[in-house]
């Protein structure tokens, strides 16, 4: 099984933003999957795709990968841990705004203020490495 291809999120957000420049475009990624193709924020800065919102959520490691590494290989993940990367500030070096949200109550002020950075804008979202999965293995 799988859940598509990772690193698709801010590519088909920004060719969703060129297609309706009129309407916000909101990118779901996860840590691993955005840092694959996060170089593609400046392309969302030159063209000043505002509106242009990634949500990353971080828990430090690629969490779908460990969990099939789990189901074929019980107990021995390997290279699925990540570092702590600061999307945010990532985003900021970019030219973009970044925001870090790491408590529920955060994310609403968060979210809005990206999508009224005027410039896009990455969410750094905090999550625990046990996140649910619709998908996961039911043992």
């Amino acid at each position: 099984m799988t859940h598509g291809a990772m690193g698709y999120a801010l590519p088909a957000a920004i060719a969703a933003k060129l297609a309706r420049p009129q309407a916000p475009a909101i990118a779901f990624a996860g840590d691993g999957g955005f840092a694959m193709t996060m170089s593609e924020l400046e392309t969302a800065v030159r063209l000043k795709l505002d509106g242009l919102v990634v949500l990353v959520f971080n828990n430090n490691n690629f969490g779908t990968i460990r969990r099939h590494q789990n189901r074929e290989f019980p107990s021995r993940p390997v290279v699925t841990s990540l570092g702590t990367i600061d999307f945010a500030a990532i985003a900021k070096a970019m030219g973009a705004e970044g925001f870090k949200v790491s408590r529920n109550v955060e994310f609403a002020k968060a979210f809005k203020a990206a999508l009224n950075a005027g410039c896009p804008a990455v969410i750094d979202i905090t999550v625990g490495g046990n996140s649910l999965d619709p998908w996961a293995d039911k043992n």
